[in-house]
């Protein structure tokens, strides 16, 4: 019977998968580095979350051939110390996708509309500030996707057929022969930046990544800009968004990721009106939850009969 040991689950989907597979299933964070649990196990399925597992916990890891993670993103995983260990990592793939997609859309016009700002207005009985406040049409538009994966292509389908916009991406694998008719591939972030009305991020967060979104990135790009994060945080210098937004160098931005998570009630992030923030929360719905947690187990599965894993981890 194999082992498998979930630390946390987001839908209990992959847990009953695995059951009914006959698995013995270990529902128990790991309490040290070398925590025994870490030595029994055959597969994890996990995600992001604050126990790292970096080349001193993979170690421990000795019978571990796999570890799904229910996360596009894989950045809490030693990944080169994963692959001389022999342990392959998975993701959740297109579990995900539409839902996040819907999100990255949904902030982009809730920005575009100042739909917090006619909002709260309204609710305090200020009925003129629609005399004060124009909002945004995206139809002719140009939005930029840095990263063009699952996500990304859903995202460049909805905004180009939903809402007749032009499509740029900046994307390592994607080029004028791969790219689908309705996107436009550019070779150079800069080209990305100064051609823009929306930014939105599809990358997955790595030390090259780091505040790949900075002082320098935001004053390439239009005043009129609004700048989108789905992905993770970190990828965006957060001190310098909100320098450039309180400054105008962009008009607004749209964060569902931040550097620190929970964001800090003292955070000068919430006191911005022009940003519009929320929870981490872009793949919380009931499919793509299901989704997520199923792939990462059906993974585990393949892997542990001897056949590669359909969800395979890539970095950007």
């Amino acid at each position: 019977m194999f082992k498998i040991l979930i630390p946390r689950t987001i839908s209990g989907s992959g847990v009953e998968y695995l059951k009914q597979k006959g698995c013995e299933i270990i529902q128990k964070v790991p309490v040290s580095k070398h925590d025994p649990i870490l030595s029994k196990c055959d597969a994890i399925l996990t995600g992001p979350s604050r126990f790292q597992y970096d080349d001193e916990v993979l170690r421990s890891c000795k019978n571990c051939k796999i570890i799904a993670n229910f996360s596009a993103g894989v950045e809490h995983i030693d990944l080169l110390s994963a692959k001389s260990l022999g342990i392959l990592i998975t993701n959740s793939g297109n579990a995900n996708s539409n839902s996040v997609a819907e999100h990255t859309l949904a902030l982009m016009l809730a920005c575009a509309k100042n739909l917090c700002i006619m909002s709260d207005a309204v609710k305090k009985g200020d009925f003129s500030v629609r005399k004060r406040v124009l909002n945004v049409e995206l139809k002719g538009l140009t939005l930029g996707l840095i990263g063009c994966g699952n996500i990304g292509k859903q995202v460049a389908k909805k905004a180009s057929f939903g809402f007749d916009m032009n499509v740029l991406v900046y994307d390592h694998h994607l080029t004028a022969e791969n790219a689908p008719a309705f996107i436009t591939p550019v070779s150079n972030l800069s080209d990305l930046y100064q051609s823009s009305d929306f930014i939105s991020l599809h990358i997955p967060y790595t030390e090259k990544n780091k505040h790949l979104i900075a002082k320098k990135e935001l004053e390439q790009m239009k005043k009129s800009a609004i700048l989108i994060n789905v992905s993770r945080g970190g990828i965006i210098n957060e001190t310098d968004l909100i320098d450039a937004l309180k400054k105008g160098i962009i008009h607004g931005a749209g964060l569902d990721v931040f550097e620190q998570e929970p964001v800090p009630a003292d955070s000068e992030l919430l006191t911005l009106t022009n940003l519009i923030v929320t929870p981490h929360c872009a793949s919380n719905t009931e499919p793509s939850l299901h989704n997520m947690e199923l792939y990462a187990a059906e993974d585990i599965w393949r892997v542990l009969h001897g056949e590669p894993p359909k969800f395979a981890a890539t970095g950007f």
